[in-house]
């Protein structure tokens, strides 16, 4: 097996967004394949803002390898992508490079920080994506642990959220994170705000039939107008989201 190869996902005939993967030392190749029904969701969210917005600004937290980042570029987003480790971020823009796209905004800051900042200076997004993990850690040695400090984020991520035309992902790994939990901090920040939200979880099925979870997901929309009057969101809890076939057969390993 070499080293390094490479992978293409196709949105449609003429968009598509490639990775540069690799083994590493710490046990990842580079992308999460189940995540190509969020960067479905990504990409139809912003060509559907794009109608009404250009550009729509999108903010990219604990990013990766940029998947997502590259999802929302390639719909037309004016993306910033953020995430603590230097040597990831690197690795995001040669993913940027290969799939012949340009001009994303690349931090490598604590997420926590970054956003209280975003905050005081009155900044608004069009869309945010969250993929925090249950710990970690700023570029200055700052700490990150989810279940202390998620409820945080949340308040502020709902304050630079547009009132209209935006969205939010938020992904989490967690095994102490039930959809219970995400449901009550989406209620928590966005009741009357949102016009749609979906709670569920993301698998992959194994060729034995086995299904393997990997982490809870909420997808919010907050479209024209505010819902108002509205006591609860309307949030379906029992979505659950599967990148089908449909999804992961747009996944094709690029030989060189």
């Amino acid at each position: 097996m070499p080293d390094q190869w490479r992978i293409q996902y196709d949105f449609n005939k003429s968009e598509k967004i490639v990775f540069r993967l690799g083994l590493t030392s710490f046990k990842h190749v580079g992308v999460f394949p189940e995540q190509a029904v969020n960067w479905e969701y990504i990409y139809e969210n912003v060509k559907s803002i794009s109608k009404k917005v250009e550009k729509p600004k999108v903010l990219n937290l604990f990013a990766y390898t940029g998947g997502s980042s590259l999802a929302a570029k390639a719909a037309g987003a004016d993306i910033t992508h953020l995430d603590s480790i230097k040597q990831v971020v690197s690795w995001a823009r040669e993913n940027m490079e290969l799939s012949n796209l340009d001009d994303i905004r690349w931090l490598v800051e604590d997420a926590m920080t970054y956003v209280k900042r975003e905050v005081k200076r009155g900044k608004r997004y069009h869309g945010i994506i969250l993929d925090p993990p249950a710990f970690g850690h700023g570029p200055n040695g700052e700490n990150w642990k989810l279940e202390e400090m998620i409820n945080e984020m949340m308040k502020c991520v709902s304050e630079l959220l547009e009132p209209e035309n935006s969205f939010l992902v938020l992904n989490t790994y967690s095994l102490g994170f039930s959809s219970l939990i995400i449901k009550n901090l989406i209620e928590e920040h966005f009741e009357k705000r949102a016009s749609s939200a979906e709670i569920g979880e993301i698998y992959l099925q194994a060729t034995s039939g086995v299904v393997l979870p990997l982490g809870v997901v909420a997808r919010i929309c907050l479209r024209l107008g505010l819902l108002k009057g509205l006591k609860k969101i309307p949030i379906n809890t029992n979505y659950t989201f599967f990148p089908d076939q449909a999804y992961l057969k747009r996944l094709f390993i690029i030989l060189t």
